[in-house]
């Protein structure tokens, strides 16, 4: 980001609360570079759980918990639910949160892991999946997108405690 989104004047870099921020000094907007925050839910679905097959990049073709990013003013629960829906054609109720997490590496997101109850219905993959399939928990795909989505399907199938 070079020029302030506001006034169009450049940006300075200054020291902000001990880290450097960009800024503008015309009319003292800060770009505070905050994470993005996602969603990802676990759907137990027939003894199993719902992946989506990403249509679009990263990771075309690799499967994933169904998730996405939050919407301007929406609550995180009802994005969890939207993002099944829209990616899977399952209509589910929340039961859990199950973490709360960053990725790191540079990735500035934060991801809310919920737990669905388990959904019945017909799956039809929409929005960004190509293709959404319930897997077993002992027939994972090797080519599951995402680390943490892999680590939180691992944790909650043992058992285990998120902290």
């Amino acid at each position: 980001m070079k020029s302030c989104p506001i006034c169009a004047n450049s940006l300075t870099t200054i020291e902000i609360g001990g880290k450097l921020r960009l800024t503008c000094m015309a009319c003292e907007f800060i770009h505070w570079d905050n994470p993005k925050p996602v969603t990802a839910t676990i759907v137990p679905m027939d003894g199993g759980i719902v992946l989506v097959k990403r249509k679009f990049e990263p990771f075309i073709d690799d499967w994933c918990l169904p998730g996405g990013f939050i919407e301007a003013k929406e609550h995180p629960l009802e994005s969890a639910i939207r993002e099944v829906y829209e990616e899977t054609g399952l209509t589910v109720e929340i039961s859990q949160l199950l973490d709360a997490t960053s990725p790191g590496r540079g990735i500035n997101v934060v991801i809310l892991f919920y737990l669905a109850k388990p959904a019945v219905g017909t799956l039809l993959a929409g929005d960004d999946a190509s293709e959404v399939k319930v897997f077993q928990l002992n027939e994972l795909p090797e080519n599951i997108a995402f680390d943490l989505h892999r680590k939180v399907i691992n944790t909650w199938s043992d058992g285990n405690d998120f902290r």
